[in-house]
């Protein structure tokens, strides 16, 4: 993991404008609740991008709620309703797991970046911004968005074309926990 000092702003726009959207609906509050997020308020360009997804149990076990058309697109598979267990392999599991639990536990952002090396000059892309959302003051969901900078292949089944690169070690992941803007923040002190 990498300090937010090391990454003044997000390299992608679009990630960038989720990341701004979603600090202005924390209200005071370290993390916004699901119930401030609305997708008809967010730009457009946007929502092609995004997932919504719900954390269960301590792991978590991640259950995607709502994929956006460009990310089942890439897919090439819409997996709406269903569990990450029941669409990706382990590893990728493990790693999805891993940091959607520590985006819950330190009830801030992260942003993620793979590389996934096919051949020496074939390469891969993905970034991934992964945002908690609170229902009832407890971190239950999060809003996350993913775009593909650099996708080399024309088919789209983005998972099948992954595995061979996590399970043989020709993945690389570069994460940033990032620490929210103090402004969006409302802190109160006793008198």
């Amino acid at each position: 993991m990498v300090a937010m000092s090391n990454l003044p702003t997000l390299p992608d726009p679009l990630l960038q404008s989720l990341y701004g959207y979603w600090c202005s609906r924390r209200h005071g509050r370290p993390v916004p609740e699901r119930q401030d997020i609305d997708p008809l308020d967010m730009p457009r360009t946007l929502l092609p991008h995004l997932l919504l997804v719900e954390l269960e149990g301590e792991l978590p076990r991640i259950r995607y709620r709502l994929i956006g058309t460009g990310i089942r697109e890439r897919y090439g598979e819409d997996f709406t309703g269903r569990y990450l267990d029941e669409v990706c392999g382990p590893h990728y599991r493990d790693l999805l797991q891993d940091i959607y639990g520590r985006m819950r536990d330190h009830a801030r952002p992260i942003y993620l970046e793979s590389l996934f090396r096919f051949a020496p000059d074939m390469i891969a892309k993905s970034c991934r911004l992964y945002l908690p959302l609170a229902q009832n003051g407890r971190i239950t969901m999060a809003l996350a968005g993913q775009t593909f900078p650099t996708y080399p292949f024309s088919q789209p089944d983005f998972f099948d074309m992954i595995r061979p690169a996590i399970s043989g070690g020709h993945a690389s992941h570069n994460e940033w926990l990032l620490d929210p803007p103090a402004e969006h923040v409302l802190r109160s002190t006793a008198a």
